[in-house]
């Protein structure tokens, strides 16, 4: 071999080596970096309440974050860290703070730099670290075995995990207004559950009042991950609270830490559940339904499907397990509604009743007004309660109402997008041939007595209560959670957006580390504003004013368009006035020919209507 050769050789050997040198020394920092900061908590105290909290890092700025409480906002405050420092050392602006040694900040949002050594002096980590405090919110600090297991998102069913834990809530004074163990904790929800930010159930052993709200064992933190509002949920429970003496769930704003890890901001809601302070149903007196999709179905729940293939889940029945035949005679009453609903008439063709006979019609306006008001994306076809005060001639009572995230708005189906517009008179709901239809509340409408008692108790009851919340409860909630929106928008970051089924038109995330760039609120906060002002004011016109409306149905087939999703829409055009905003849906490789009548006639914006009908959009491929 020639020298040049060994030469050479000995060079790219050099190289390799100096090359596994660097990446080394980089893991070993990547891996110090996690084994310190994983093992790392900051200690401080509330109303003599040791709070345990865990730092956060935001990968994509390389920002560590310490999120506190409201108690803590605007205030001087001491921590002490606990970690393994055998393995080196933390320090602050230079200063070293080993396990136990107090550090004070003082609450003004400085931005500091921290350092990791190895007890030989090497230099690990240099990274910024700030804090930011809440303000007005109550917090629930939950301790759970294993959080990874609970929240980790690779299995769907991963739902059904349950964990034990305890928890710590204080209010935003700081003071401790609860310490309990828990029964258990879950991840709840549906399409939730899959997102990155939970939504959790939990129990305690016996009941407890959280918030002013009546003592119970179990409680749900609703995540409102699709909501960039975060008030959705609120509003209708505040709406429907307002309009019936009836049972409907309350609920409260709060901020969750999971082992000292901060979730964001939550809604603590009472459960929909057969209980004290709840539902005050018996399994020996009572029937508790609830509509369902037929893709949820679970092997150990009971359920029937109408005649006309409504599925109604059995909630609450002492016979669904052959004993009695309850579940017979549950589908007996519901056959015999479903034929009063859809009698021309309004009478039954099994028991001869008038639907006044067969359902209240007082709880199914509630219901419906408020599907109609919230323009929920789920009406008719799931979260729809029911149940029976008596098992002998049994007369349906709608409620309690539940889950409305993909509302005002915020929906993933066309039909929902326009507030001018009766949707939940509309039975299609979903594409052809889809199980999942609003048959009932839209059969409802078609019966006079119901429609009768409806507009009556929107006129006399939920008018008035729908000004409260447009005139006072949107501005008065946003100021509440606004900084809390600011914190969890940070703490989930872009993700958050794409989890929401509907943006702001022309909502952007600004450039820059900025801990606040990811805050949306106004822009969420006017779209419920706008949509329920929209509502309002077209309701009022209709059932208040007397307008003469006409009924528009624009079906748009285009090929390119998701028909997973019904794509049609509906107009309520005042006679004699022209329809705007009919939707014009482009893409490269199809051209928008336009719309056309039952009569051929071509149809655009600023037609005049003078009659219901049935336009249909045309689309033409081209090369």
């Amino acid at each position: 071999m020639t020298l040049g050769n060994k030469l050479r050789i000995f060079l790219v050997a050099s190289a390799c080596l100096a090359l596994m040198g660097m990446l080394a020394i980089s893991y070993m920092g990547t891996d110090y970096e996690k084994k310190i900061m994983d093992g790392l908590s900051v200690k401080c105290a509330a109303d003599g309440e040791e709070i345990k909290l865990a730092l956060w890092e935001d990968e994509e700025s390389g920002i560590y974050y310490l999120f506190l409480p409201s108690c803590f906002a605007g205030k001087s405050r001491e921590f002490t860290f606990d970690y393994e420092d055998k393995a080196g050392v933390l320090s602050i602006n230079g200063t070293p703070y080993r396990s136990g040694t107090v550090w004070t900040d003082s609450g003004g949002e400085e931005i500091y730099e921290i350092e990791l050594r190895s007890p030989l002096g090497r230099s690990y980590m240099k990274k910024s670290m700030q804090v930011l405090s809440s303000e007005n919110l109550p917090v629930i600090m939950i301790t759970a075995e294993d959080e990874k297991d609970l929240l980790r998102t690779d299995e769907f069913e991963n739902k059904k995990y349950i964990e034990t834990g305890s928890m710590v809530m204080l209010d935003e004074n700081g003071k401790t207004v609860c310490r309990e163990n828990l029964k258990r904790l879950k991840v709840r929800g549906n399409l939730t559950a899959t997102l990155d930010k939970k939504p959790l159930t939990f129990s305690f052993h016996n009941p407890v009042g959280l918030c002013g709200m009546a003592p119970a064992v179990k409680w749900n933190l609703l995540a409102n991950a699709t909501d960039g509002s975060y008030i959705r949920n609120k509003l209708v429970l505040d709406l429907a609270n307002k309009c019936t003496d009836d049972y409907e769930p309350d609920g409260e704003f709060v901020e969750v830490y999971l082992n000292g890890i901060y979730q964001g901001l939550y809604l603590l809601t009472e459960a929909v559940q057969v209980d004290d302070n709840r539902l005050a149903l018996s399994p020996d007196e009572n029937w508790f339904l609830e509509i369902e999709l037929d893709f949820r179905k679970e092997e150990d729940i009971s359920y029937v499907t109408t005649d006309r293939g409504q599925i109604f889940a059995i909630l609450l029945d002492a016979g669904t397990n052959g004993q009695g035949g309850e579940k017979e005679q549950i589908e007996y009453m519901l056959n015999d509604i479903e034929s009063a609903l859809f009698a021309g008439d309004g009478i039954s063709g099994i028991s001869g009743k008038p639907l006044p006979e067969l359902i209240d019609l007082d709880s199914w306006a509630v219901a419906w007004l408020v599907q109609e008001i919230s323009g929920d994306h789920d009406t008719g076809i799931a979260s729809q309660f029911s149940y029976t005060k008596s098992k002998k001639e049994p007369v349906l009572y709608a409620g309690p109402v539940w889950d409305f995230d993909g509302t005002m708005g915020n929906v993933n189906t066309a039909l929902y997008t326009n507030p001018a517009a009766l949707t939940t008179s509309i039975e299609k709901t979903r594409p052809e041939g889809n199980a999942n239809q609003n048959r009932w509340l839209a059969a409802m409408y078609r019966n006079e007595k119901f429609r009768e008692a409806l507009e009556e108790k929107y006129r006399l009851v939920f008018r008035k209560n729908l000004e409260e919340i447009l005139n006072g409860c949107l501005d008065g909630y946003q100021e509440l959670i606004s900084r809390s929106a600011v914190l969890d928008a940070l703490r989930w970051h872009e993700k958050r957006l794409g989890w929401q089924f509907v943006l702001p038109k022309g909502l952007s995330i600004p450039e820059g580390n900025d801990y606040s760039r990811f805050d949306t609120l106004d822009a969420h906060i006017n779209m419920v504003r706008e949509f329920l002002t929209e509502k309002k004011n077209f309701l009022d016109r209709l059932w208040v004013e007397g307008g003469d409306f006409c009924i528009v149905e624009v079906r748009c087939d285009a090929p390119f368009l998701n028909q997973d999703y019904n794509q049609t829409m509906y107009y309520w055009i005042e006679r004699g006035q022209p329809i705007e905003g009919l939707p014009v849906h482009e893409t490269e490789g199809y051209r928008f020919m336009g719309y056309q009548n039952e009569k051929g006639e071509s149809v655009a914006d600023g037609s005049i209507i003078t009659e219901d009908t049935v336009l249909t959009g045309e689309w033409t491929k081209v090369p």
